[in-house]
């Protein structure tokens, strides 16, 4: 008497072994484009974020994979696709992306004798405005879900964070805020570095004593005003798929570089004139006080006025 092998059953264990390599290859595609410059780069918690897709897909191979093995195939790989894109389009992190109604926060940091201040703005998707004029050292806002700023001094130096409010283990927030409204004091050295994710994004630094300033989001809209430079200031930006308009002030002299994927750069500034991907003022060469702009993206509109 012959025996015949179960083949239904090899064939469902053959098809869910496929998730999890699947899964991996995909964030590893992702992160991998992200470093190359073709999308925003991922943060490991957006990476870490991902964790209750796995709730998902277990719960699609328990309800499905027996019955129906390629409808459950099909299903699992549409929640791994829907979840790369969110990480791609998010990629400081993805919990809270939904905002928790009108909620209005404000927070100030007093300047206690600082002459210097490192800013971090970090957090989802949404808008994020950054600019001079702050009555204290550093005056925030959210509209639409809670911040957290926390504050570190050394001496006279300041270290301000502003992030969404998490819990302590951040796999749940108390919702990421729609728009973040930052000021700091337009006579205190200030770095500033922007992290955020796919949205609109304006730093207006004209208002800014700014030593360097770093931009990193996803796919949207960024305009950025560059500072009144005291030396050589450089800025970077980083974005996935954007639109991004660099204002250089007049007088200002400054040099504009872009790196990435399929990028168009132009300028509608009679004082910087486009060439081999790049421009700059007459004056940059010799100036001492000049700002520089390098750009990466993925699929960009670089605009200088």
């Amino acid at each position: 008497m012959s025996v015949t092998s179960p083949e239904p059953a090899r064939e469902r264990r053959s098809l869910g072994g496929l998730i999890v390599p699947l899964l991996l290859i995909a964030v590893g595609v992702v992160v991998l484009l992200g470093n190359l410059g073709y999308l925003a780069p991922i943060s490991i918690r957006a990476v870490l974020s991902l964790w209750p897709l796995v709730l998902v897909l277990v719960g699609i191979e328990i309800l499905l994979a027996r019955r129906q093995p390629f409808l459950s195939l099909t299903l699992q790989l549409l929640a791994i696709a829907a979840g790369i894109a969110l990480v791609a389009s998010q990629p400081a992190g993805l919990f809270g992306a939904a905002s928790s109604g009108a909620t209005t926060t404000d927070e100030s940091v007093a300047r206690d004798g600082a002459s210097s201040l490192e800013l971090r703005v970090s957090g989802g998707g949404g808008r994020y405005e950054v600019r001079g004029g702050a009555a204290g050292l550093v005056d925030a806002r959210s509209t639409g879900g809670e911040l957290e700023v926390r504050t570190e001094r050394t001496g006279d130096a300041a270290e301000v964070r502003v992030s969404p409010a998490h819990d302590r283990f951040e796999l749940f927030s108390l919702g990421v805020p729609r728009e973040v409204i930052v000021q700091v004091a337009s006579d205190v050295r200030t770095s500033v570095h922007v992290e955020g994710g796919a949205g609109e994004f304006f730093i207006d630094l004209r208002e800014v004593d700014a030593s360097d300033a770093s931009i990193e989001g996803g796919a949207g809209e960024f305009r950025v005003v560059l500072p009144r430079p005291k030396g050589s200031v450089p800025v970077a930006i980083q974005a996935g798929a954007a639109s991004v308009t660099i204002e250089v002030p007049d007088g200002g002299e400054a040099r504009v570089t872009t790196r990435g994927g399929a990028l168009s750069l132009s300028s509608d500034n009679a004082r910087l004139e486009v060439r081999n991907g790049g421009a700059e003022t007459s004056g940059y060469a010799t100036a001492t006080d000049r700002v520089t702009v390098s750009f990466e993206g993925g699929a960009a509109s670089v605009r200088i006025r």
